[in-house]
């Protein structure tokens, strides 16, 4: 049920702090976070272990807006999508710069996952896919229910011939 409410949009906008737990990033992983930035800069820039929050806020007709802020060293990134019911699969993530991810999600035991189904260029209502040689691979995102108020973030990125190039764990409360 906590899961239904948090990736629901019936609140105006809703705040999530924890903390990044695991930062995983291969050499090439690196190279795609860096061209990444290209287009909004759609992953965390480094491996940093520390606070983080997530800021949820519905933007209308069933979208909401997505922004991770994680802070080190005295400085912030904050990481901005729209999940919006768009695209080939009925959802889809906005990543800006006409950068869409088709998503599909399923329930799996405790978790709720939202596995990446192809990308596109968006121009207007015109969409262009993404050749798979031009993407990252795979991106599977995975939140998981654990002792109330806390849920865990996971997110994966592998590539189909190099594997895992990307995981982030965080664990995150639910306001009260």
């Amino acid at each position: 049920m906590r899961t239904r409410v948090r990736f629901g949009v019936e609140r105006e906008m809703v705040c999530y702090h924890g903390r990044v737990v695991v930062s995983e990033c291969t050499r090439l992983g690196r190279v795609f976070r860096q061209l990444a930035r290209l287009v909004g800069s759609p992953l965390p820039f480094d491996d940093t272990i520390g606070p983080a929050t997530v800021v949820v806020m519905a933007t209308g007709r069933g979208s909401s807006s997505w922004t991770r802020v994680y802070r080190r060293n005295g400085r912030a990134q904050a990481i901005r999508s729209v999940k919006r019911f768009d695209g080939p699969t009925g959802l889809e993530e906005y990543l800006g710069f006409g950068l869409c991810m088709a998503l599909r999600v399923r329930a799996e035991n405790a978790s709720l996952l939202f596995e990446s189904a192809g990308y596109s260029w968006a121009l207007g209502k015109v969409r262009i896919p993404l050749p798979s040689w031009l993407t990252p691979g795979r991106l599977l995102v995975r939140s998981t229910e654990l002792a109330a108020p806390c849920f865990r973030f996971c997110l994966t990125l592998s590539h189909p011939r190099f594997g895992v190039m990307l995981r982030q764990e965080a664990v995150f409360e639910d306001p009260s």
